[in-house]
C-alpha cells in the first residue's frame, strides 16, 4: 500500500508484505522471549544452588554449635571448680596462719625452756 494513497483497497501483495514484517517482529521478540527465558533459567539454577549451599553451612553450624543446656553445664562445671579454688585457697590461708602461730608458740617455748634450765 502507497501512503500517498490510503484510500485505496489493501492488495494481497500489501497484505503479505504487512504480515512478513509482523511474522519478522514476531519472530525476534520470541527469540528475545527465550533468551530471556534461558537466562532466568540460569539465575534460577544458580539461586538453587546457592540455598543448598547455605542450607548445607546451616547444618553445620547447628552441629557444631552449643545449646543453653550446654552452656548452662559449661557453667555449672566452672562454678564448682571455682568454689572449690576458693575452698582451697581459704584452707591454705588457715593453714598459714596455723603455722605462724605454731612458729610463734615454739619460739616462746624454746625460751621458756632456757630461762626454765638456767634456773
Amino acid at each position: 500500500m502507497n501512503d500517498t494513497n490510503k484510500s485505496e483497497p489493501a492488495t494481497k501483495a500489501d497484505l503479505t508484505n504487512g504480515l512478513t514484517g509482523l511474522r519478522t517482529e514476531l519472530s525476534q521478540k520470541i527469540d528475545s522471549l527465550d533468551n530471556r527465558v534461558a537466562r532466568l533459567e540460569d539465575v534460577t539454577k544458580n539461586i538453587a544452588l546457592d540455598m543448598v549451599r547455605a542450607q548445607s553451612d546451616i547444618n553445620g553450624i547447628k552441629e557444631r554449635m552449643a545449646t543453653k543446656d550446654d552452656i548452662n553445664r559449661i557453667m555449672s562445671a566452672i562454678d564448682t571448680y571455682t568454689a572449690e579454688a576458693i575452698s582451697y585457697r581459704n584452707r591454705d590461708t588457715l593453714r598459714g596462719g596455723k603455722i605462724m602461730e605454731h612458729e610463734t608458740k615454739l619460739t616462746d617455748h624454746e625460751t621458756r625452756l632456757t630461762s626454765l634450765e638456767t634456773k
